[in-house]
């Protein structure tokens, strides 16, 4: 959290005679041996901000202490400064929506000149700083906090709109020194935005600003946060060595600021760096000490560093120790997904309510000033009684709406997180319908043949008991021949569970060269068994047109698997549906074509079903939208196939039906 180091200093003077030291123990003992509020306040305000990044539930709890004196006091501008700091704490503990209404309310109170005088002042050399200034201060540091809340969201244009807004407030009040957070984070947002050479410029600027005399205190902290963001801008430019130099500068500075959550994301970046360059002992070393400084800091986020363990000893040949961190690293990551989701889903709904309560404002001001020009000529005590009876109303009508809003809003999160679960399940049973229809087609090959060996063997030892050389020459051929068949059929069935190991191993995320042609044709069967395990009448032929030599493509299999089994479950239910009002002519039918042009990888999925009706056909892709009667579909599917292709991989996804004919799915994938 980026605060004034020097105002805060000074305020804190009263308690830094007392303890001696400005660690958090004695900040501690200095605040149970407060004697006034404001002492208090400054205390529980510097512990949240000395513990932002090495312990956020302690840093929050300080923080709500801080709010709660401010409120108790009537100390507004303090009170929005303590509410940066609760917003900044639950940020990094990914409950976005919480820190957002809190950035919003420190927001509203610092742009109030009316709360200018209205916060704590206890030395003589802070009252020099006129009360303007003071909460210009304030308002600017609840801008950068908003501005990294977007950040942390994936937000970065809007990132950027709150960052310009504070780096001007900076230049009217001449904070130096912010103005080098400023141009640090503006890098980070240009980064993430791939426009590298502005990215750059502004990081640069950042090291200048931290490394002159003049700021060189109030940024040391952060200079490892300055040095890693370098080495993320030189690795993606292509220089390695400097990527490499900079993020070793990161790692040094942080543990000389002792800023474990930034020691962390350096040896993060290091790990990943080396782990691409298949250099296994530096990625493992990396690795290890990423997870050491993870559990100091007591953190639970531990997905990325399970994961690159993972990869180290995989990449090492140590079998056993890269299986326990495969399964610890898939075991955080869906805890980590469920948490995520759920708090970026939040954070959407809370940000649309934000906009139209807005809208319903400006509404309700325009109407007061319709009402107030329209009475203006009407004796003063009419006016008054008549704005009194409006007001009293309004506020009744936003409680009532306040109380509805709030249990609508519970019910929606509970129905989407129930959705959600339900979407998961429904394709993995789906999955493991099929899977285990494809194994029992060769254990079944295998049991028969079995059997017939063994009476053939019966039959071999009867005849060499009579002596029947020959006979007995014959039936050992036929051994011979079953036992071959044992094998090719059992060698299918391991090939089943290969397959699907590997589709369960690419779910970390990282793109892969690929098969299309493999990975369609085995996603087309286990949809097609995992219908047929529901509906034994249902039958579909399914016919394929395989480019041979369609190139392999990087691409998350996982990820694209899930996309064929969404449109090849889809094209199934189109055909069976068809097939129940039909005549016996209709066959049912679904194709799959590949083939590569202008660049990219083609699949089309085609049915003779259904069809899709022309008015909904804008609205298949959104989120929770389904024609599937209640309790067949989520809505969910086709909205996450788009996600996939279109976000994930760069790709397009069209669609073609004629009502009542038939559907087609023809999606696009880079080759590079």
């Amino acid at each position: 959290m980026r605060k004034n180091i020097k105002i805060l200093f000074l305020l804190l003077i009263p308690i830094l005679g007392m303890a001696q030291q400005t660690t958090v123990d004695s900040l501690r003992k200095a605040l149970k041996n407060a004697r006034t509020d404001s002492t208090r306040y400054f205390a529980a305000l510097f512990i949240g901000f000395s513990t932002s990044e090495t312990n956020r539930d302690t840093s929050l709890y300080y923080n709500n202490l801080a709010i709660q004196l401010a409120k108790k006091n009537s100390q507004l501008l303090a009170e929005a400064s303590a509410l940066g700091g609760k917003g900044f704490s639950l940020m990094y503990l990914g409950r976005y929506a919480e820190s957002l209404q809190c950035l919003q309310q420190a927001l509203d109170l610092a742009e109030d000149p009316g709360n200018e005088k209205t916060t704590w002042c206890t030395n003589s050399d802070l009252k020099k700083v006129k009360p303007h200034k003071n909460r210009l201060f304030i308002l600017s540091d609840t801008h950068y906090l908003l501005a990294l809340l977007m950040g942390a969201t994936n937000n970065f244009d809007k990132e950027i709109i709150q960052l310009n807004a504070c780096k001007q407030l900076d230049e009217e009040t001449g904070r130096r020194g912010a103005i080098g957070f400023d141009y640090q984070v503006l890098g980070s947002a240009y980064l993430q935005l791939h426009r590298l050479d502005s990215a750059l410029d502004f990081e640069l600027n950042a090291e200048r600003i931290f490394a002159q005399k003049e700021t060189q205190n109030y940024g040391k902290k952060y200079r490892g946060t300055v040095f890693e963001i370098l080495g993320k801008i030189y690795l993606e430019k292509g220089n390695k060595n400097l990527a490499v130099k900079y993020f070793h500068k990161g790692v040094n500075a942080s543990i000389g600021q002792e800023n474990l959550a930034k020691i962390s994301d350096c040896y993060d970046d290091l790990a990943r760096y080396f782990l691409s360059e298949k250099q296994k002992d530096s990625s493992l070393y990396y690795a290890k000490k990423n997870l050491e400084v993870l559990h100091s800091m007591g953190s639970k986020n531990l997905g990325n560093a399970h994961e690159y363990l993972y990869q180290s000893y995989q990449l090492a040949r140590k079998t056993d120790s890269a299986y326990k961190y495969q399964g610890l690293a898939l075991t955080a990551k869906d805890s980590s997904f469920n948490a995520t989701t759920k708090s970026l889903a939040d954070f959407q709904k809370l940000s649309f309510e934000a906009q139209l309560h807005a809208a319903e404002l400006e509404k309700e001001k325009a109407a007061i000033l319709t009402k107030i020009r329209t009475y203006a000529l009407l004796a003063g005590i009419v006016v008054f009684m008549l704005l009194a009876g409006i007001f009293y109303r309004n506020n009744r009508q936003k409680q009532k709406a306040n109380k509805l809003l709030e249990s609508t809003l519970t019910d929606l999160q509970s129905t989407q997180s129930q959705l959600i679960q339900k979407e998961k399940m429904a394709s993995l049973g789906e999955l493991t319908a099929g899977i285990a229809h494809e194994i029992q087609n060769p254990l079944n090959f295998v049991n028969n043949f079995s059997e017939v060996s063994k009476e053939l063997m019966g039959e071999l030892k009867d005849e060499l008991d009579k002596g029947d050389i020959e006979e007995a020459k014959l039936i050992s051929g036929d051994v011979i021949q079953n036992l071959e068949k044992i094998n090719n059929h059992g060698n299918r069935a391991a090939s089943i569970v290969k397959g699907m190991l590997e589709h369960s191993r690419s779910s970390s995320g990282q793109k892969e060269p690929t098969d299309i042609n493999a990975l369609a044709d085995e996603y087309l069967r286990l949809s097609y068994h995992g219908l047929r395990s529901k509906d034994k009448s249902f039958n579909a032929e399914m016919v394929t047109h395989f480019d041979e030599k369609l190139p392999a493509i990087n691409v998350i299999p996982q990820d694209i698997g899930r996309v064929f089994l969404n449109l090849f479950n889809n094209a199934f239910y189109a055909v069976n549906q068809k097939q129940k009002t039909a005549d016996e002519e209709y066959k049912p039918e679904v194709t799959v074509d590949t083939y590569a042009e202008n660049g990219q990888v083609v699949v089309k999925v085609k049915d003779n079903g259904i069809g899709i009706p022309n008015s909904i056909k804008e609205k298949i892709m959104q989120p929770f939208f389904t024609t599937k009667p209640t309790g067949e579909g989520t809505g969910l599917g086709l909205s996450l196939t788009y996600d996939m292709v279109v976000k994930g991989h760069g790709g397009s996804i069209q669609v073609n039906s004629v009502e009542g004919e038939g559907t087609e799915f023809i999606i696009t994938l880079p080759i590079k």
